[in-house]
């Protein structure tokens, strides 16, 4: 039987369940090559383990969350933690592809149920005012993973060779899935009993024909969506154009994944000022300065760290002050559902937000452009109904 934990514990369990997504993939980018050569395979075919692993997580939200609505919170986190455990050890022990593929799967099918029982969990234990705020730390915990991840994964592989990575990411899963065990106890609503089938088009449409969740689940992923192509953008701009040191990339990278992170946490205190509808907008018109900025370094300045990293620094601001308001804003109609509705913000905040930045990667437009064109446009319309929400509720 599980203690009750602390506010406090419960928040290190929520944080360490979103954890699982950016680690799986960032740990072990330093190894890929290694990896490769190890498996006798070429790059291109390691990389698919991380599109296997976005995949399953995207689509496994949608099938997790009315999971965690009938059967509970906790089931789905010790499920969740047991299955990516067990798909990390299935990679250490991988020899061929076919293993280490379905290894990722698997890890990704585990990921997707923690992080979906972590913000569902916030919907059901906290306020919204304070679920905002924790919201906010849920998404610095993302932002921490890529800024450490790749070091502790390179001081690995290095002394232990690139296996120890999946041994790191299993003893991680099964430290959640004791601590969860010990301490995480139910915190689905009791006297909620859905009477509503498991899997309808009902229990969907109820959430995405809902107009908050519409346009604050939209707000997160077309953010989402500015942030992977300044990902993808980066080391093409830095590396390859302006001929940066390998060194000197991940000081530019880890720099801003440090601004992320202090946004991240000082976001609870901006909303517990502001509120979180105009967090959001505050946030939005960052997102939209950056956008702009972007655009004049297309068009008007050089090439450099500055006119590349400066933008992308406002942009980084203003996607941590947005994101924590937003999801709670998104969640907030759902009770019953909010296993479902979570699942759903993480779809499309994560899968939507993978397919903008996808899309405009194919166009052959500049990457600057491209991150100026998502960061500006639906961004404005974003405001402009933000603000007509807003009028209509009042």
């Amino acid at each position: 039987m599980a203690t009750p934990p602390t506010r406090a514990s419960l928040m290190l369990l929520l944080v360490a369940s979103v954890m699982l997504t950016p680690l799986a993939i960032d740990i072990y980018l330093p190894s890929l090559p290694v990896m490769a050569a190890d498996l006798g395979q070429p790059a291109t075919a390691l990389q698919i383990t991380i599109t296997l692993l976005l995949f399953s997580v995207g689509l496994g939200q949608i099938v997790v969350g009315p999971l965690t609505d009938r059967f509970g919170r906790r089931p789905a986190l010790l499920a969740g933690s047991a299955l990516y455990a067990l798909g990390a050890l299935l990679g250490m022990a991988a020899t061929n592809l076919g293993p280490l593929y379905a290894s990722r799967i698997l890890q990704g099918l585990g990921a997707c149920a923690t992080t979906t029982v972590a913000f569902a969990a916030v919907r059901d234990a906290f306020t919204p005012a304070q679920g905002a705020r924790l919201y906010s730390y849920l998404n610095g915990a993302l932002c921490l993973i890529p800024a450490l991840a790749p070091v502790i994964g390179g001081v690995l592989a290095v002394t232990l060779g690139w296996r120890s990575n999946f041994a790191f990411m299993a003893l991680f899963a099964l430290g959640l899935l004791i601590a969860g065990a010990l301490r995480f106890t139910e915190t689905r609503p009791r006297d909620v009993q859905p009477s509503r089938p498991l899997y309808s088009w009902s229990r969907y449409r109820q959430v995405l024909g809902d107009r908050a969740f519409a346009r604050y689940a939209g707000t997160a992923g077309i953010c989402m969506a500015t942030i992977l192509l300044y990902v993808s953008a980066a080391p093409v701009l830095l590396v390859e154009r302006l001929q940066l040191s390998e060194l000197a990339f991940a000081a530019c990278f880890g720099g801003n994944a440090l601004i992320n992170i202090a946004t991240f946490f000082v976001a609870p205190r901006i909303i517990h000022r502001l509120g979180r509808r105009p967090t959001v907008r505050v946030g939005l018109m960052l997102v939209l300065m950056a956008g702009l900025l972007h655009g004049m370094a297309v068009f008007v300045l050089p090439l450099s760290i500055a006119s590349f990293m400066g933008p992308v620094a406002v942009l980084s601001v203003g996607f941590s002050l947005t994101l924590g308001a937003a999801s709670s804003l998104a969640l907030e109609s759902f009770r019953e559902l909010a296993g479902t509705a979570a699942a759903l913000l993480g779809a499309v905040q994560l899968g939507g937000g993978a397919l903008l930045a996808t899309a405009m990667l194919t166009t052959g437009i500049p990457l600057q452009g491209s991150l100026a064109l998502v960061a500006v446009l639906p961004v404005a319309v974003l405001l402009i109904s933000d603000r007509r929400g807003e009028k209509a509720a009042a």
